[in-house]
């Protein structure tokens, strides 16, 4: 981050369909040249967040401010402020123009000089790789490639704050690392403030300065994705199959001195958290030698979910990762 000066702050905002209760009192801030990462499972509250963040949707209650202006008093002004790529790049452009037609259309729409248009398409083109398809009729272009032109629109005016929801959602891997590493550069070199919504994993480890964890509606923690990590208390896990794992044996496991604690990652698997990786195998065969229990192992290093999990003590539905 290129200093501590907050961009967008949200206090306490609450959103409610019928009955269900999306957002319950979400407070955020974020910050100059950073990049936040809404982390949550599917139904978390994060599209309904970063909406209302965009002005899309109205909050029930709370305050929102972007660069100091308050949202119900300077909606207007605030839309100037902010560029927005949602989820669906099909309806986000027209179909028949090229899309450098879309990105003069919309340019012009938001009130910008031919001269200052085609100079941000040839900047954000050559920073996408994206020339060779200028002159594509957007209805021809892969997915991946019609996100590239949703990015390029949203930020055609060059704005401060930038909100993008689940911006690499259904994108081959090699046009997303592309993406990934743009957004980086943009946040981090032109000190813009970008808010993303995703719930896969390795974006948010890729990309991230900062995370919030959101589960039904509620922010229960905003930290560094390394901060997360480490809290939860171990850096390795040896796994065992829980399917064939008596609750003896877990307890005989635990008593180890190598093994500091057990969770449950998969719904079949018991994850045991070890000072280190050679030690805590050892402790775990041993035991289930003794115990004559068979049962397949595995080990991985601490993830983000782990992190979820150990913060939010729950998780409604899986990510990706």
């Amino acid at each position: 981050m290129t200093n501590m000066q907050i961009q967008v702050s949200a206090r306490n905002v609450r959103k409610t369909y019928g009955k269900t209760e999306a957002l319950k009192n979400a407070t955020l801030d974020i910050y100059k040249g950073e990049i936040l990462a809404l982390l949550g499972p599917n139904g978390a509250g994060k599209t309904t967040l970063i909406k209302i963040l965009a002005t899309l949707i109205a909050k029930d209650s709370g305050q929102v401010e972007v660069l100091g202006l308050d949202l119900d008093k300077h909606e207007r002004d605030i839309r100037y402020l902010f560029g927005y790529v949602g989820q669906d790049s099909e309806r986000s452009a027209y179909a028949r123009l090229t899309a450098i037609e879309n990105l003069r259309f919309f340019g012009f729409l938001r009130g910008l000089s031919r001269t200052r248009i085609e100079n941000q398409i040839e900047k954000l083109a050559t920073d996408l790789d994206f020339q060779p398809n200028l002159n594509k009729q957007f209805m021809h272009l892969s997915g991946g490639q019609k996100q590239a032109v949703v990015i390029m629109r949203a930020l055609l005016h060059d704005p401060p704050v930038v909100y993008l929801d689940e911006p690499t959602k259904g994108l081959d891997p090699i046009i997303a690392k592309k993406t990934r590493a743009f957004l980086k550069q943009y946040a981090h070199e032109e000190g813009k403030t970008l808010l993303l919504t995703t719930h896969i994993l390795s974006e948010v480890e890729q990309l991230a300065d900062r995370v919030a964890l959101i589960n039904t509606g509620e922010i229960e923690i905003v930290a560094s994705p390394q901060s997360l990590k480490a809290a939860v208390g171990a850096r390795e896990f040896v796994e065992v199959q829980g399917d064939a794992l008596p609750q003896s044996t877990i307890d005989k496991i635990l008593a180890s001195e190598s093994v500091l604690f057990s969770m449950t990652h998969e719904s079949n698997w018991v994850s045991f958290g070890v000072t280190d990786l050679l030690s805590g195998t050892e402790a775990i065969i041993n035991v289930l030698k003794q115990d004559d229990v068979y049962a397949m192992l595995r080990q991985r290093t601490v993830s983000l979910e782990d992190a979820f999990l150990h913060h939010i003590g729950r998780l409604e539905d899986s990510f990706d990762r």
